[in-house]
């Protein structure tokens, strides 16, 4: 059984805000860019891919394809994008994608950087989850190991513990929090069935974990072992976590944007947006968080948030950061 801790939450206004209904970090930062230095590379629907080494300044880059991809990760000096039906990309630079052999034609929702290989999840709710492995980021193999009948939605880790979390029922509210074990699988830490709880959006940081949903939020020095944090209902499901400079930045529905330095008292910034934010990712200074219709919101600190120029009006649906 989980030793639960009671922590308590204040959710506070800053500044002139609106707040309408509705992988390393969880940046998934690496060691390799395209020219050197840093790069942003946010993916989204028709297969968009674009590309920055500032946040604020984004070009196109070509995918070949017109699959929507849900998210991108960095490691083994490859990118690596995972989206519907199975499809997976890899580029060396950020720039030109060629397709992965992937053994499956179920959606992927989120892929990370682990250790010695990438693990790419997702699923259905009729099947549950799917977990696909890769050292290179080309080949792709299924383990063969006893799935859960969640399906997974987003991973977090550092190199050494691998999280994911997800859910059984198209409702969201039969939640799982696993962690990966190698010759095992996905062993479940959290079952939010009992009570109802449910988290959308995970991370790493400091603490070395933290997850959030529309009434709680969570957080976990291993990953395994979770304390929970009572939470004012929001008015939508937050879509993104990442740990930056000053701590924690959540992305969701309605453009929110929320701010933590602990994973427990949780700030609501001011948005330049009021449609549906889905990732965000940190360079360890600039914060960048992508959405709906293209949109991309840029802050040089977690606090000010301004609307950048889009390069395409596709959506875009998961970004990562790497370094060089």
């Amino acid at each position: 059984m989980l030793r639960v801790v009671v922590a308590s939450f204040v959710l506070a206004v800053s500044g002139c805000i609106f707040f309408p209904p509705a992988g390393e970090t969880d940046s998934d930062s690496g060691t390799g860019g395209q020219t050197g230095g840093d790069l942003f590379i946010a993916v989204g629907d028709a297969g968009a891919i674009v590309r920055s080494t500032n946040g604020a300044e984004w070009v196109i880059s070509t995918s070949g394809i017109t699959t929507a991809l849900n998210d991108v990760a960095y490691g083994g000096e490859m990118y690596v994008a995972v989206g519907q039906a199975g499809k997976i990309l890899h580029s060396e630079d950020g720039v030109e994608w060629s397709a992965s052999s992937s053994p499956s034609t179920r959606d992927l929702y989120a892929v990370r950087w682990h250790g010695t290989r990438f693990i790419a999840v997702g699923g259905d709710y009729s099947a549950g989850a799917e977990t696909l492995e890769s050292e290179d980021g080309i080949t792709w193999t299924r383990p063969d190991l006893p799935a859960p009948k969640h399906m997974l939605i987003d991973l977090a880790g550092d190199g050494v513990t691998l999280v994911a979390i997800g859910n059984y029922q198209a409702d969201a509210m039969n939640f799982g929090a696993f962690n990966w074990q190698d010759g095992v699988g996905w062993v479940q830490r959290v079952d939010g069935s009992p009570t109802g709880d449910r988290y959308s959006a995970l991370g790493h940081g400091a603490p070395n974990f933290a997850m959030l949903g529309p009434i709680k939020s969570a957080y976990s020095g291993d990953g395994l072992t979770w304390n929970y944090a009572p939470l004012f209902n929001l008015a939508a499901d937050p879509r993104g976590l990442t740990y930056g400079p000053g701590g924690w930045i959540a992305v969701g529905g309605g453009g929110q944007i929320l701010a933590s330095a602990d994973a427990i008292t949780w700030l609501v910034r001011a948005s330049p947006f009021m449609t549906t934010l889905n990732d965000v990712a940190s360079d360890g200074q600039r914060h960048v968080a992508v959405g709906v219709g293209g949109n991309i919101a840029y802050s040089p600190d977690g606090l000010t948030w301004t609307a950048v120029t889009p390069p395409l009006t596709a959506e875009l649906r998961g970004i990562a950061h790497t370094r060089q």
